[in-house]
């Protein structure tokens, strides 16, 4: 939330290993659709149609798939024009509709028998493809423009390809000077609440003077990035019927952490009595996860717990290397098992997981790292007390976030494999004992997602792997998921001087250094004699399956880390 909103169009002998460290890819994102048209509802400029309900068939024979778009944002639209195409979309829709005044030009679209104030109000509409419902709002943007006209921004709130998200439309006025941008980024900026953001409408300014009014707005949910920047294609009329389309005052916009492979383009459906305003359709696509990222620039982050009970994240630099520390929790972390892999509140992000005494909590990443109000996965019938629990990504293969637990012994592995989170963070079948080796005490558990290239014929394609640093030899194997039928025999992948008292900490994030290999980073033993150590070490993976020539990434002050994630 912090991120100005922006429209525009890195010591030890390698240790070699028969196992490849190869990081499996990511899931393909999703594509997502998105429909803004002003419909000139009422005024001179309205269709000749007969009434709502022909008009609602027309829109579903000329707009192109409507009925299969996800996020439908229409403006100067009447109540009752609303009301029946909300109809002919059906349950798989929910939409939120807003006015702040009526026009008699809407009695031709009014389902009641006798029209009213109430049925024939014009605003906006946001509509998505969803059958969860969604959480509307509004806000006025500017005081009453010359006409008359209060303008509306109207927003709806939830799940739009599998990500929470605001989307927004505003009709603003001619006149940018009156501060309605300003408004609108400030609803977006007090409602986002770290959602995905797509923003639309007819902005009723060009391009040129859009970037200014923009930039002088406040801080809002990520930066945005318009579809189709640059491009220019008109999508209004300034003179009277009949005339071409002369000037681009209609945009999308999508939050740029969340879309990427942004297009757009412009349709003539002829829904209103003159040329006033194109159809824009404007497509994006969500961004595909990257293992360990908690900031949304697809680069692992690190997170560490302090000796004085705070929580830090260090944001990945993509090159093993991290910026500088972020404080996220301010306190009440000493002791925790903290962990961050895998998305488990369903809005697309990577979430933090934290065994603090008796209890498991799930704090969601609500945009850039930042943690919101901490969501209990339910417990156990004897308590999580003692047991490391740590998020690992999908072990299992079906396209869910679990956890794998070492008990309060330590004696034992057990898989939890989560829920899908729709309704929340959940473990909802049996755990699973995976094997492994004897006693778990003994090691320290790595999550660097999926290492082992596992082919797609084999069935494990796509499922995280473990691996695990015997603290007292050094030793590091690497444990390929089975999904639910357990782990494979361990392989080898490193040791020497790698225990806990010469290395006290050790952690993988997956890719940190952007070669496709999963990596290691270690921190040091403080020397006190020497005033040396206690620094943090790249350890790269490689293609052979070893790990390369250490780097310094971090000099002094990781003796200060209780633990790292």
């Amino acid at each position: 939330m912090a991120a100005v909103l922006v429209l525009v169009a890195g010591l030890f002998a390698g240790a070699a290993g028969p196992a490849a460290a190869a990081v499996g890819s990511a899931a393909a994102g999703k594509p997502v659709s998105l429909i803004s048209y002003n419909v000139c509802g009422a005024w001179t400029c309205q269709s000749s149609l007969a009434d709502e309900d022909a008009w609602a068939d027309q829109a579903l024979q000329k707009v192109p798939d409507l009925g299969a778009t996800d996020v439908i944002m229409l403006q100067e639209l009447c109540a009752g024009q609303y009301e029946e195409l909300m109809q002919r979309l059906g349950a798989g829709y929910s939409g939120h509709f807003a006015a702040q005044k009526s026009h008699p030009g809407c009695d031709r679209w009014s389902t009641a028998a006798t029209p009213t104030t109430e049925s024939t109000r014009i605003g906006q509409a946001v509509i998505l493809r969803t059958g969860a419902g969604v959480v509307g709002s509004s806000v006025q943007v500017a005081p009453a423009d010359p006409t008359g006209q209060k303008r509306l921004a109207v927003c709806a709130k939830g799940p739009v390809a599998g990500r929470h998200t605001l989307a927004c439309t505003a009709h603003l006025s001619v006149d940018t000077a009156n501060g309605d941008m300003h408004e609108l980024l400030g609803h977006i900026e007090a409602n986002a609440g770290g959602a995905s953001v797509i923003l639309g409408g007819d902005f009723n300014v060009v391009p040129d003077k859009l970037g200014a009014s923009v930039a002088a707005g406040t801080p809002a949910s990520g930066p945005l990035v318009e579809a189709d920047a640059g491009v220019n294609t008109p999508t209004a009329a300034w003179n009277a019927a009949g005339a071409k389309y002369t000037a681009k005052l209609d945009y999308a916009f999508f939050s740029s952490e969340d879309f990427g492979s942004t297009s757009a383009s412009v349709h003539d459906v002829q829904l209103a009595g003159v040329k006033d305003h194109a159809l824009l359709r404007a497509k994006a696509v969500t961004r595909a996860p990257v293992d360990g990222d908690l900031t949304g620039d697809l680069r692992p982050d690190l997170l560490a717990v302090r000796k004085d009970g705070t929580l830090r994240l260090y944001p990945g630099q993509g090159n093993g290397r991290f910026d500088s520390p972020r404080l996220i929790g301010s306190g009440g972390w000493l002791g925790a098992v903290v962990s961050h892999r895998g998305d488990w509140t369903g809005d697309g992000r990577e979430d933090v997981v934290a065994r603090i005494g008796d209890n498991l909590w799930v704090y969601p990443n609500v945009g850039g790292g930042a943690l919101g109000e901490r969501v209990a996965i339910p417990n156990r019938e004897t308590g999580w007390t003692g047991s490391a629990p740590r998020a690992a990504g999908d072990l299992d293969g079906d396209g869910q976030s679990d956890l794998i637990v070492r008990n309060a012994g330590g004696s034992a592995l057990w898989l939890h494999r989560g829920g899908t989170p729709a309704t929340g963070p959940s473990l909802p079948r049996a755990a699973l004992s995976v094997g492994g080796v004897t006693n778990w005490a003994d090691y320290d558990l790595l999550t660097p997602g999926d290492v082992t290239e596992d082919p797609a014929e084999s069935g494990d394609e796509n499922m995280a792997d473990l691996w695990a640093r015997d603290r007292t030899t050094g030793e590091l194997k690497q444990f390929r998921s089975k999904g639910a039928a357990g782990l494979a025999e361990p392989q080898v992948i490193g040791g020497d001087t790698w225990n806990a008292v010469q290395r006290p900490l050790v952690v993988a994030l997956g890719d940190g250094n952007d070669d496709g290999r999963a990596d290691l980073w270690v921190t040091t033993k403080y020397d006190a004699a020497t005033e040396t150590g206690a620094d943090l070490w790249l350890r790269p993976g490689t293609s052979a399956g070893t790990f390369g020539t250490p780097v310094r990434v971090g000099e002094g002050g990781w003796g200060y880390m209780e633990s790292l994630a």
